[in-house]
């Protein structure tokens, strides 16, 4: 488009050029009357042209300023879609948000209700397992504390539910006024964008009337270049044939005339379309006028919506912190109806524990009486086979000197008589002594070992009497453990959660000196556990085993 204008605005310069160089031959007063009006033709088309250039960068600006209101109009359209299309997200999901809250404040006001009835039912049960288990007065006391913590404890979770649905109560007010300021922000914007639109569409309207102005201006540009040419022709022929050139004088005066109306039409044409270019710039200022306004607008819309967006953030903390409370009651209850029906449990652990222990503790009795007798009749056993054992080991001693005398002197005789006869003959005195003090040698061998059976049998029985009495004091350490973990718990449950770590060191420390104690009996328990007969009757019995073993080696 620029270079079409200079191109027109070049021919006009020409065709004017061309005038003046046309009248060189014709008269001076006439060149110098036509001269004059063609100076003030080019110094009019100056001005036009001057005019036209600043009308056209003012148009270029316009169409700049134009499309960037095109763009902050689009901008704006698509942002205040985009906030509609938020807005009605974050309603529905506020909307969901606070549905599902009103269904976990029922359900948790449900199982609030059923917590209080199986508390209810917890502090029956406690009651009743108290009356049973009662020991002593401190314990009593202790229960009816903590019976009071945990009362408190249910009123403190009364007040933290009554300030919850209060918080709820406050927070879907504070949705719905948020929800009715979004719908009106809504409705003005959309409003605006709809007068933006309408304002938009005008000057489309007159952008395209500009656009044929243009072409207009671009046909007489055309124009004038066929008369530059015409001129140029003339111009020539002047040069050649100057008389013939005055009729076509005339014919050039014409169309002087001719161009000077054309000059004329066009410069009203210009004045028109720069005063249609002033009502485009009045109209692109109230237009920029009109953006800032709406970003300004934007800018408040946006810091309200922030205002509101922190609104919904601070009630949502509220909802938050509410939900925990409950959460923290529901785990409080939870915690003490855990503890109480450990309480139960491990009561009913130690009334079963207490019965199998007291049948035990008969059962062991018995074996214990039962191994005892077995020992005595063992013991007795092996001291009527210590004494059978020295009488056969005297009569096997004056058995052997006898036998080394009949010996020596059968020896004797068979040397003598073994050289004249190659066989030996034995009496059946001799014969049936051998074969006797083989069967001697037989039976002293089976009662050497049925010492030593009765030997391991009194060990075996000493050692299940240890183990019986072992296990007995670690049922014992068992039971008094029991009984104070169960003492430790029953305290536990009304305590705060910093008190469980003391709790937990001082059962800690409970535990070490209960092992230290179990430690301590049972030495004592294994030092007393050995009856002073049997550890005499034990040493008595064991260095005659071992002597009689000896001399059984030293016979061999």
């Amino acid at each position: 488009m620029e270079r079409e204008r200079e191109q027109g605005i070049g021919s006009v310069k020409a065709a004017i050029s061309l005038h003046g160089q046309k009248f060189n031959g014709v008269d001076k007063d006439d060149f110098l009357t036509k001269s004059g009006e063609l100076l003030k033709g080019k110094l009019n088309m100056d001005r036009l042209k001057e005019t036209k250039k600043s009308a056209e960068k003012e148009k270029d600006q316009a169409e700049i300023e134009l499309l960037k209101a095109k763009g902050t109009a689009r901008e704006l359209y698509f942002g205040v879609e985009k906030l509609t299309n938020a807005e009605a997200r974050n309603r529905n999901k506020d909307e969901q948000k606070n549905s599902e809250l009103v269904r976990e404040l029922s359900a948790m006001k449900q199982k609030l209700s059923k917590l209080k009835f199986d508390m209810d039912t917890a502090v029956g049960s406690k009651l009743k397992a108290e009356k049973l288990i009662e020991s002593s007065n401190s314990r009593v006391k202790s229960y009816t504390i903590s019976a009071e913590e945990l009362r408190g404890e249910v009123e403190e979770l009364n007040e933290e539910h009554v300030l919850v649905e209060l918080a709820r109560i406050e927070a879907e007010r504070e949705c719905r006024e948020l929800e009715a300021q979004r719908k009106d922000q809504a409705a003005r914007f959309s409003k605006k964008i709809k007068a933006n639109k309408e304002k938009i569409s005008s000057k489309q309207k007159e952008i395209d009337e500009a656009k044929v102005l243009e072409t207009k201006l671009a046909v007489t540009n055309s124009d004038l270049n066929v008369l530059q040419n015409e001129m140029e022709q003339v111009r020539a022929m002047e040069r050649n044939f100057q008389k013939e050139n005055l009729v076509k004088e005339s014919e050039a005066e014409s169309e002087l005339r001719s161009a000077k109306n054309n000059l004329s039409s066009i410069e009203e044409e210009g004045f028109r379309y720069m005063s249609s270019m002033d009502v485009i710039r009045k109209e692109l200022m109230l237009i920029v006028k009109e953006t800032k306004q709406l970003k300004k607008q934007e800018r408040k819309a946006d810091s309200s919506i922030q205002q509101l967006n922190s609104r919904l953030m601070n009630a949502k903390s509220k909802l938050e912190s509410a939900s925990m409370a409950e959460e923290r009651s529901r785990a409080i209850v939870s915690n003490l109806s855990e503890a109480l029906h450990k309480l139960r449990a491990e009561i009913e652990k130690a009334k079963r524990d207490r019965e199998n222990i007291t049948e035990e503790t008969t059962r062991t009795k018995q074996n214990i009486e039962l191994s005892q007798e077995k020992i005595l009749s063992t013991e007795k056993k092996v001291l009527t086979a210590m004494t059978e054992l020295e009488g056969s080991k005297e009569s096997e001693a004056t058995a052997l000197k006898e036998l080394r005398v009949v010996a020596e002197r059968t020896m004797r005789n068979r040397v003598f008589s073994f050289g004249q006869h190659s066989t030996i003959t034995i009496s059946k005195s001799e014969y049936e002594y051998l074969i006797k003090s083989a069967e001697v040698a037989q039976t002293v061998a089976d009662k050497k070992v049925e010492a030593a059976q009765a030997w391991i049998e009194a060990l075996k029985a000493e050692e299940k009497e240890m183990v019986s009495r072992t296990e007995l004091v670690e049922k014992e350490l068992k039971e008094i453990k029991i009984s104070e973990e169960t003492e430790l718990c029953e305290i536990q449950p009304a305590t705060p959660k910093r008190s469980m770590r003391e709790n937990r060191m001082s059962i800690g420390s409970v535990r070490k000196t209960m092992m230290r104690r179990s430690s301590v009996s049972m030495g004592v328990a294994r030092q007393s556990s050995r009856s002073p007969s049997f550890s005499i009757k034990r040493r008595a019995v064991m260095p005659n085993l071992v002597k009689f073993l000896r001399k059984g080696r030293n016979q061999k």
